[in-house]
């Protein structure tokens, strides 16, 4: 089963910078689209390119990293 879910993406200026060039040469070929539009395409290839579960455990290590949680689930520095 598939979830459909929004994502917001913020682009440091090169980036920005560089979809909005792809931007212009698709526009130039006649292809009406949005540097969103390109961002969410590219996004979308690179999911389908990865294995989602393996993205998702990523995720999760990242996050458990950032809030420093124990793999028994305790906060560190706090005891139960």
């Amino acid at each position: 089963m598939t979830k459909p879910t929004t994502v917001a993406v913020t682009l440091d200026p090169e980036s920005y910078g560089i979809f909005k060039e792809a931007m212009a040469l698709a526009e130039s070929a006649g292809a009406k689209v949005t540097v969103g539009h390109l961002v969410q395409h590219y996004l979308h290839d690179e999911i389908r390119r990865q294995n989602p579960r393996k993205i998702a455990q990523r995720f999760l290590k990242s996050v458990v990293r950032q809030i420093k949680v124990s793999p028994s689930g305790e906060t560190v520095g706090q005891r139960a």
